[in-house]
């Protein structure tokens, strides 16, 4: 098959028939255990959740520009609005809310590869996110540019299966190294044997509380807050300015939802009803009390996902916070509820370097992924190499790009 010159392409926002499409073929790479009708309806019923809903989910895909509604386009890819936060370092730096987007989702026919379209499409993307004054002069030889879209990003991310220079050469020109950088892909893990998992008891001398769905929402939503914080302090202590994804507004429930199977009438079920612990600071204390304590001790808990398609039953933290002190106790109550949940393996990621320190010393092992590379664009007169993306953790991670 000859391939197409690329000015002869553009991208666009899939119309219903073009999103269906390309969740039929992705299906194909990702359905993992489901079928590929499971594998479409879990996307339709995610469709209508928070962290999608009211155009927070576009699916694009890259078409001729005589026939952009075509179901035979060229490659497709999905974009995530979020809230994310930024810091600024200064004496009195304050965090501020700001528009950011994940990318997922990349995906080319077989029959269409090698021909230079995913990274086209990836280029392009960058001029339907980010606001044209923060962008370079578009290339002449890719025609004229795409209609504008969102235009409101202050920065991107995705995650890389293809290594960290594919999406780091997908700038929004020629430059060759002007695309999403790779930042920190870093994990702590453990991975159990039986023995450990049957001998795991919690700490009697600490309260904690086993939090349901409903209990974890209200933990992101003060969460977000706490990030806020520590973003302004962090950009204070370093010079540098901090930047995150936050895990309210169905952000991380997301995760949650993503585990979802299918019963034989297409009723979506979880897996679990447990999805995280707070540590509380007395017995008898209730969360809504802790969460609003603005003088008590630093929280301390977790919340998670499973990944029951690993080659290892994985329990995926999706976001921590404890201190050097607090963290073993915590890391007791992950034993526990891994054995409940019959996982094999504990995944943690973006954790401090002084909790590496701890859980390294309790036989935890961090080391550089290999794969799901956490990579950042910018858009913005800063560079950068003088940003830091904190709470990298998996909890904001979207389907990783092949």
């Amino acid at each position: 098959m000859s391939s197409i010159p690329l000015a002869n392409l553009s991208l666009f926002p899939a119309t219903p028939e073009q999103t269906l499409e390309s969740r039929k073929r992705t299906a194909v790479q990702w359905a993992n255990g489901l079928t590929a009708a499971e594998y479409v309806r879990r996307d339709v019923v995610m469709d209508a959740q928070e962290h999608a809903a009211e155009g927070n989910l576009t699916t694009w895909v890259l078409a001729p520009r005589t026939d952009p509604a075509t179901l035979d386009f060229f490659c497709s890819c999905e974009t995530f609005r979020r809230t994310a936060a930024i810091a600024r370092p200064g004496a009195h730096s304050e965090a501020e809310e700001v528009v950011a987007y994940g990318v997922a989702s990349v995906y080319t026919p077989p029959e269409k590869r090698r021909n230079g379209y995913a990274r086209h499409m990836m280029r392009l993307l960058h001029w339907v996110l980010a606001p044209r004054s923060t962008l370079p002069t578009f290339p002449p030889a890719w025609g004229a540019p795409p209609d504008a879209g969102h235009g409101n990003a202050q920065f991107s991310i995705l995650y890389s299966d293809l290594g960290s220079q594919f999406y780091h050469a997908c700038g929004p020109d020629e430059d060759q190294a002007s695309g999403w950088a790779e930042l920190g892909s870093i994990e702590t893990s453990l991975t159990l044997p039986l023995v450990a998992i049957l001998g795991s008891a919690a700490d009697s001398s600490h309260s904690w509380m086993w939090l349901t769905e409903d209990d974890v929402k209200r933990v992101w939503e003060q969460d977000a807050e706490w990030m806020k914080a520590d973003l302004a302090a962090s950009a204070s202590s370093t010079g540098r300015l901090q930047a995150a994804f936050l895990p309210n507004k169905g952000v991380a429930d997301s995760t949650v939802q993503r585990t979802m199977a299918f019963q034989a009438d297409m009723q979506p079920v979880l897996p679990l009803d447990t999805w995280g612990v707070f540590l509380l600071s007395h017995e008898g204390a209730a969360l809504r009390d802790v969460l609003t304590d603005h003088e008590g001790e630093y929280p301390t808990f977790a919340t998670w996902s499973l990944d029951t398609l690993a080659s290892s039953r994985t329990l995926i933290v999706t976001r921590l916070r404890a201190t050097k002190r607090t963290l073993p106790a915590l890391v007791q109550q992950l034993l526990e509820y891994a054995g409940k949940c019959d996982a094999r393996k504990i995944e943690i990621w973006g954790m401090q370097e002084e909790l590496q320190e701890v859980a390294n010393g309790l036989g935890w092992t961090t080391s550089a992924r290999p794969n799901h590379l956490s990579s950042f664009k910018w858009y913005g007169k800063e560079v950068g190499e003088e940003i830091d993306w904190m709470f990298n953790e998996k909890g904001r991670q979207l389907v990783s790009l092949r």
